[in-house]
């Protein structure tokens, strides 16, 4: 029999004690079990939500129909209510926009809140816990209410700003001409060519107008990309940077200890606006402004606009390279885990690296000598080519650029550095001893013990970092580049558009910070401590 919950026990009831004394049952119909899978679930809530934004212009009448439905059935037993009448008055003309946001959230909360009422009421009948004493119901409504409050002041929010808002907010602005020229980047006024190779929509896509040559939308995108091109960069630089000057910080010899210190303490306690305009005036700055004396490296020109150098385009032969280095990365990807596994079982080194390694490059030599057997190279490179005034040819690296990732390297690969020291400083010194004792080098030490232990503690704060440096990036526009938020500020002053174009500013930097959130929470996975 299912044992009652005695009313002595302690008062709130949490899930491990449900799941102790009285296991759910499960159900053993299939249509039961198709309904409870997350993936349906979260499909039918979105479904929902579709129906209401859909019927949204027709709900929104929904309270203001109830009120006229309740004055008409209380004058029809008799009772008047004049006061009703200037309350509601008083009501829809003064907080319009609270009831209107109000009616939303609870029309997005009300199937969560149905949920939990509804599992609460089961649990008690099963279980004979009074709802108000289960843990599991109080977080759920708990949740549903701060949904419906997030909701309410988002919305009314966004209902304020267009009431008060002396030019109308246009969505369309992304739909006009954008007439200043971006001097980096893909360029926006030629045709999307590869939207037409879609198969069944690609060329209802080549025809909407925001995607159209020299529009907003399209200057946006390249702004989007060029932040992309200086937030990848800068990512791997300072990362690179971080962990050498966390273990410099960390070092036996005086002087690669006391100048890591001295990097950190300047570049972490200095502002980067600061630093970005010390590198952008006292460093490229003091460059030769002319192509004709800039400094050449090889093939690399160094001058006051920028760097120069030779361009990568891809052959004829290129695909089957590219297919042989798929290959490499999907089957070293394979034999890592498959040695992880073999370690697990067996004790015998993985040696991840060494496996993957040999699948990858053999997979890539295999490839690149079928390429050369076929028709030559993969690869070609585009030479710069100095003209009268400027070179053509090959690829341009504009000091603004060249700022951008110096500076967001150097910033962040202060704060990245002495996060890998506090990492390496959590390590137990009994590990490093045991090690040793082991008879493993300081490098073999670093390299196996303690850097793999410390990234546990490493990566979160980590996450962090890289999503300052995504954000921080929005400074280039105080050195000249065209990244997202400077092309947005541009389209904001040429049509006055500044909510449209704020609240899509808004929404990419969003998403971009989402997308380093959503690998870095992988990668934290990844470095978890697997209990057997």
């Amino acid at each position: 029999m299912t044992a009652k919950y005695s009313r002595t026990d302690d008062f709130f009831v949490n899930t491990a004690d449900l799941s102790a004394r009285r296991p759910p049952p499960r159900s053993q119909n299939a249509a039961v079990q198709i309904l409870q899978l997350p993936a349906v679930i979260v499909a039918s809530y979105l479904a929902y939500i579709g129906g209401t934004i859909f019927f949204w212009n027709l709900l929104n009448d929904f309270p203001a129909i109830l009120a006229i439905i309740v004055k008409i059935l209380a004058s029809k037993v008799g009772i008047h209510l004049d006061s009703l009448d200037t309350f509601l008055n008083i009501f829809i003309v003064n907080i319009t926009n609270v009831v209107e946001a109000g009616w939303l959230g609870f029309l997005v909360a009300f199937p969560y809140i149905i949920y939990s009422v509804a599992n609460g009421l089961y649990v008690q009948w099963r279980t004979n816990i009074p709802i108000y004493r289960n843990i599991v119901f109080l977080s759920d409504i708990t949740q549903s209410v701060f949904l419906l409050a997030v909701i309410v002041g988002l919305y009314t929010l966004m209902l304020n700003v267009k009431d008060n808002t002396q030019i109308p907010i246009n969505w369309n602005v992304v739909s006009r001409r954008f007439s200043v020229e971006v001097s980096e980047g893909p360029d926006f006024n030629t045709e999307l060519t590869w939207l037409k190779d879609i198969p069944l929509v690609g060329d209802s896509l080549a025809n909407v107008n925001v995607l159209r040559p020299g529009t907003a939308t399209r200057a946006l995108m390249t702004g989007v990309i060029n932040t992309l091109r200086a937030v990848l960069l800068a990512l791997v630089f300072s990362t690179l940077l971080g962990i050498f000057v966390g273990i410099g910080l960390l070092s036996n010899n005086w002087l690669v200890r006391n100048l890591s210190t001295i990097y950190v303490e300047i570049f972490r306690n200095t502002p980067l606006l600061v630093q970005l305009f010390f590198i952008f005036r006292g460093l490229l700055g003091v460059l030769p402004t002319s192509p004709r004396d800039a400094y050449k490296l090889g093939d690399f020109y160094l001058s006051g606009r920028g760097l120069n150098f030779p361009k990568v385009l891809t052959t004829d032969t290129y695909p089957y390279f590219l297919v042989s280095v798929i290959a490499g990365l999907v089957v070293g990807i394979y034999l890592w885990r498959w040695r992880l596994k073999v370690q697990d079982e067996t004790g015998k080194p993985a040696n991840t690296l060494a496996w993957f390694s040999m699948a990858f490059w053999g997979l890539g030599a295999i490839g690149l000598g079928l390429a050369f057997a076929v028709g030559g190279s993969p690869f070609k490179l585009d030479y710069p080519v100095l003209d009268r005034f400027n070179f053509s040819g090959g690829s341009r690296w504009s000091s603004g650029y060249l700022t951008l990732v110096v500076g967001l390297t150097l910033y962040t690969g202060a704060f990245i550095a002495d996060i890998v020291r506090a990492g390496i400083q959590s390590v137990s010194y009994g590990q490093i001893e045991a090690a040793r004792a082991h008879g493993l080098t300081s490098n073999q030490t670093l390299r196996l013990v303690v850097l793999p232990q410390a990234m546990r503690l490493i990566v979160p704060p980590l996450t962090n970092q890289y999503l300052n440096l995504s954000k921080n990036s929005s400074l280039a526009i105080a050195i000249g580049f065209y990244d997202l938020y400077n092309v947005a500020t541009v389209v904001q002053n040429q049509t006055g558009q500044a909510v449209a174009l704020f609240a899509i500013l808004m929404g990419t930097y969003l998403v971009i910070s989402l997308l380093i959130s959503l690998l870095m929470n992988m990668v934290n996975r990844s470095m978890r401590l697997k209990t057997r």
